[in-house]
């Protein structure tokens, strides 16, 4: 197993927000089984090649792929606004670098702010929003619970391989999924959620919403075709050549994008899963006492 210890480069990069990296924003590209610290002996990443059953994020795959579709809420990670990107709203707007704040009709300012144009699916469940503040499935494990399921084992396995290569992250995780309840665990794991990006090219940005105490992960399909993608930690000008079946275990709350994806024909693609616990879970109600909530909340308007 290799061992790499590494310094900081950039020592604030926080003038990369929102931006969009390269090749040239690496200098060390991983496509071999290692875990990465930093020199004070942070673990910053472990990188696993074909540790995942390509038969189980096959049937995850052919059971989500109807998720995806074009959502406008992924603030930082779309990248700094560019009005030809975003979904056609009508009416005029408040552009800022992440957000779009469109003005409804009769000239108040909406309370849903949007960004540039992704492919995206959600998978699991959700806590409270302030679009919508009840805990709840996501609209396709509502719709599609049946196909939801078939995706379970794919994510059970990854969930498995967190537990053993960071057993102490995990158990923290684990802890949180126990207490939570359990309508709002996805079966067998430590996650409620599941972001499912299709061609997406992250900018450089970090997870929010996430439990910070544990540690981020990602997985991808991706066809012969699709080229790039490379998940980059730029501050310690690293990057992880991601392919199928292969498991990222990574620091997520650390300055992180992808380069380009380029997919040689039509029919190339990459699906990336992004798995993980949302902090703000435990404190979700049974269904039944989010809905008597709800209810007692629009009685007070």
């Amino acid at each position: 197993m290799k061992i790499l210890k590494l310094k900081k480069e950039i020592v604030n990069a926080n003038y990369l927000m929102g931006d969009f990296l390269t090749d040239n924003d690496y200098s060390l590209l991983v496509n071999y089984d290692c875990d990465v610290y930093d020199l004070n002996g942070k673990l910053l990443a472990k990188f696993r090649k074909n540790v995942l059953s390509e038969k189980k994020l096959l049937d995850c795959v052919n059971n989500v792929r109807d998720s995806i579709v074009k959502m406008d809420n992924r603030g930082i990670a779309s990248g700094k606004v560019q009005l030809d990107k975003t979904m056609n709203r009508a009416g005029s707007h408040i552009k800022e670098n992440f957000k779009l704040q469109p003005i409804t009709k009769d000239g108040r300012k909406s309370k849903y702010k949007v960004g540039n144009c992704v492919l995206n699916g959600l998978l699991g469940y959700m806590d409270r929003t302030v679009m919508m503040p009840y805990c709840r499935k996501t609209a396709y494990t509502k719709n599609e619970f049946e196909k939801f399921k078939k995706a379970i084992p794919f994510i059970k396995e990854v969930d498995d391989k967190y537990k053993e290569l960071i057993p102490e992250k995990w158990e923290i995780q684990n802890q949180y999924a126990k207490a939570t309840d359990n309508n709002y665990v996805i079966e067998g794991t430590t996650f409620t959620t599941v972001t499912v990006n299709k061609d997406f090219q992250t900018a450089v940005h970090k997870d929010v919403g996430d439990l910070k105490k544990g540690f981020g992960n990602l997985s991808c399909y991706k066809t012969k075709g699709s080229k790039g993608g490379h998940f980059v930690l730029p501050e310690y000008k690293i990057a992880f050549d991601l392919g199928s079946t292969d498991l990222l275990l990574v620091d997520v709350h650390k300055w992180h994008g992808n380069t380009p994806i380029i997919n040689e024909t039509e029919e190339d693609e990459r699906i990336s899963f992004v798995m993980y616990y949302r902090e703000k879970t435990i404190k979700c109600l049974s269904p039944s006492d989010e809905l008597k909530r709800v209810k007692r909340a629009n009685n007070k308007l």
